[in-house]
């Protein structure tokens, strides 16, 4: 993730949806709350919160998202998409 960066907010611990968007505001940096230099963070600032979150039972049924991580692994902390996917995906809100 680079600066400036805008990502979407993915809730897996409830209800498994897209929250909202939020852009990058610090790249990624070793992570305050341990020492293991495995551990990193990135500082996000929220940009938008959707009214109704993207659920991902709605993503698996886009054609065009089947191959997006979140599909076959969807507890990943952190994927890339392409824009095109991005897009898609903001489209379906």
């Amino acid at each position: 993730m680079k600066l400036g960066d805008h990502v979407l907010f993915y809730h897996s611990q409830e209800g498994n949806s897209i929250m909202g968007i939020m852009k990058v505001m610090d790249e990624a940096h070793q992570d305050k709350t341990t020492a293991d230099p495995k551990w990193v963070s990135v500082t996000f600032e929220p940009k938008e919160g959707f009214e109704n979150p993207i659920s991902l039972q709605k993503i698996k049924g886009i054609h065009g998202l089947e191959n997006i991580g979140l599909i076959r692994q969807p507890r990943l902390s952190v994927m890339k998409l392409s824009k095109s996917e991005y897009e898609l995906i903001i489209s379906l809100y």
